[in-house]
């Protein structure tokens, strides 16, 4: 993570999650950062007490992953904060099957919605209209179950754009509800 704005490699923080202790895969990590950044001040701490519930004493390994998490999380914090709307989502690079990168981009989306639910949104009668709809998107996402590597052989094209217009608006997703829940009447004091 030379750049103080740029995510690493989704292969890095598989390694780095592992490292860590985390029973989570770093798509759904991700996504539950995202969500809390979006409404709670003290979002990296209790991201990282939902990661790590092991803490082990004396373990380096697991204290140099701590750290780089919380790097990490200052680079997501950067991204959602920015004006030049460079928040991206960490998923597997295109190189990787269809079919793994919809599975992470529906483990990402259950990770948002559990950080949601962690800042105290738990109806979504509580978010403004178009946040609420973003959301109502991202929980069918997160239900999708029945595109397995047999899928992949009949994957098109137009499948391949489907997904690329789908994180594209997942990302934009998030930063509208970033905008609409980090004003300042409606964070949640957490």
């Amino acid at each position: 993570m030379s750049d103080n704005r740029e995510l690493p490699a989704y292969t890095e923080m598989v390694e780095l999650v592992k490292q860590s202790g985390a029973m989570q895969e770093p798509a759904e990590c991700h996504g539950l950062l995202s969500a809390l950044l979006c409404g709670s001040k003290d979002a990296i701490r209790i991201w990282l007490d939902e990661l790590i519930t092991e803490q082990h004493e004396g373990d380096l390994l697991q204290e140099e992953a701590k750290e780089m998490l919380e790097g990490f999380a200052g680079v997501v914090k950067v991204q959602l904060q920015g004006t030049d709307l460079s928040y991206e989502l960490l998923l597997p690079d295109d190189d990787n099957a269809l079919h793994e990168r919809v599975y992470a981009m529906a483990q990402w989306c259950q990770g948002f919605y559990l950080g949601l639910g962690i800042i105290g949104i738990n109806d979504l009668e509580q978010l403004p209209d178009d946040s609420r709809e973003v959301v109502q998107d991202m929980m069918e996402i997160a239900r999708i179950e029945n595109y397995d590597e047999q899928s992949e052989d009949q994957a098109t094209e137009e499948d391949e754009g489907a997904y690329a217009e789908l994180v594209e608006y997942l990302r934009v997703g998030v930063l509208l509800i970033y905008e609409e829940l980090s004003k300042p009447d409606n964070v949640t004091q957490h």
